[in-house]
């Protein structure tokens, strides 16, 4: 029979399940979850057994169980029956669309910017260059394969948010886990042809070339920018593809 509290407001009994699944703790969980995979030690398609992580995070069964839902509707992990919840294991069809979003979306936000905007040199950019900051310390000064996915994606993040179309920037965040799952595989591909240095040089060059106030500079930096710069070598041995992701992995 499970436990009851008292509440003092009300004088109901209260499941103690119900405290012990707080929204905080369950998304702390997922935070944790994601790490892992974003790190690279949960890898696609591994099994994610509740009372294996209860261990590993040190936290009770309900809010793994509850962060495991929230990862489920964030696209990171999925449940099937008779096999449990797993990571996702991407496709490369899966990758194609998620990455072809991403960046249809960043350049959506750049032309909105251009379009309604009358110097976008004089707008303020405290918030990007923070980020690029907070990438530049993630990359150079740490080994964190988690904390530079999310260092790059906040970067970019915060690049779209300059548009100021809150609709731009709710679809962008809504992938937001697909996408650093993307990212994450990008940087392990990365690791071995650039350096941090090189990835801070080339963030920055992104940054200057969206703000210069020139729309064609801005557009040619965001499609030189490399965000499937690993699907060449890496995507073509995923499965899934379709017609139109092997067109895109032929460039056409």
């Amino acid at each position: 029979m499970t436990p009851r509290s008292t509440t003092p407001e009300t004088g109901h009994a209260t499941p103690v399940d119900s405290l012990i699944e707080s929204p905080s703790l369950a998304e702390l969980a997922a935070d944790r979850i994601s790490e892992l995979v974003f790190r690279g030690e949960l890898r696609p398609g591994d099994r994610l057994v509740e009372e294996h992580l209860c261990e590993r995070l040190g936290v009770s069964r309900a809010p793994v169980r509850e962060g495991l839902r929230i990862l489920e509707g964030s696209g990171l992990v999925v449940r099937r029956p008779r096999a449990g919840v797993r990571v996702i294991d991407l496709t490369q069809n899966d990758v194609f669309e998620i990455l072809t979003f991403r960046e249809g979306l960043e350049r959506m936000a750049v032309e909105h910017l251009y379009r309604y905007t009358d110097d976008v040199t004089a707008i303020d950019t405290s918030r990007l260059d923070a980020a690029l900051s907070q990438l530049a310390q993630a990359f150079e000064r740490t080994d964190d394969q988690a904390a530079r996915v999310q260092a790059s994606f906040d970067f970019h993040t915060e690049l779209v948010r300059l548009c100021g179309n809150s609709r731009i920037i709710a679809s962008y965040t809504l992938i937001t886990t697909q996408v650093k799952l993307c990212m994450s595989m990008n940087l392990r591909k990365r690791d071995t042809e650039e350096n941090p240095t090189q990835n801070v040089a080339r963030h920055q060059l992104l940054r200057d070339a969206v703000l210069s106030g020139a729309l064609p500079a801005a557009l040619r930096a965001l499609a030189d920018h490399g965000h499937d710069s690993f699907a060449r070598d890496f995507l073509a041995v995923l499965p899934g593809s379709t017609h139109r992701s092997t067109q895109w992995m032929a460039g056409s």
